[in-house]
């Protein structure tokens, strides 16, 4: 096991000199650290850009989108919390027809009725 240990650290020993030496050569190449500006102005540009894209469609920053999905989750811990209770604070919402989509669907069905109610006049 020993002798593993120590054929990993030569290999690792050489690697490094290897990337010193290379990053060494790199770095003294005029063109090579042209080319390396070159390629961090480009990256800067393209960041600016897709920034003001993103603020130009008004999409949420990621503490924002963070903050409302942790808001989102108390709620559902209060919501599972009130159910566990007895107190079912999801029926109340459906009875009372105010909001949520079973509402929705009764407002659609009562709208349905009356239709076919005003029909039935008009022919009668």
């Amino acid at each position: 096991m020993t002798v593993d240990r120590t054929l990993l650290g030569r290999l690792r020993s050489r690697g490094e000199e290897v990337f010193t030496q290379i990053s060494g050569e790199l770095t003294s190449n005029p063109r090579f650290m042209k080319a390396m500006e070159g390629a961090l102005r480009g990256k800067e540009k393209l960041e600016d850009a897709a920034g003001r894209a993103v603020r130009s469609m008004s999409l949420p920053t990621r503490s924002e989108f963070k903050r409302a999905l942790a808001r989102i989750e108390s709620l559902e811990r209060e919501l599972a919390a009130l159910r566990a209770k007895g107190g079912s604070g999801g029926t109340r919402r459906a009875k009372g027809g105010s909001g949520g989509r079973s509402g929705r669907r009764n407002v659609a069905a009562s709208g349905a009725r009356r239709g076919s109610a005003r029909k039935t006049s008009r022919t009668g």
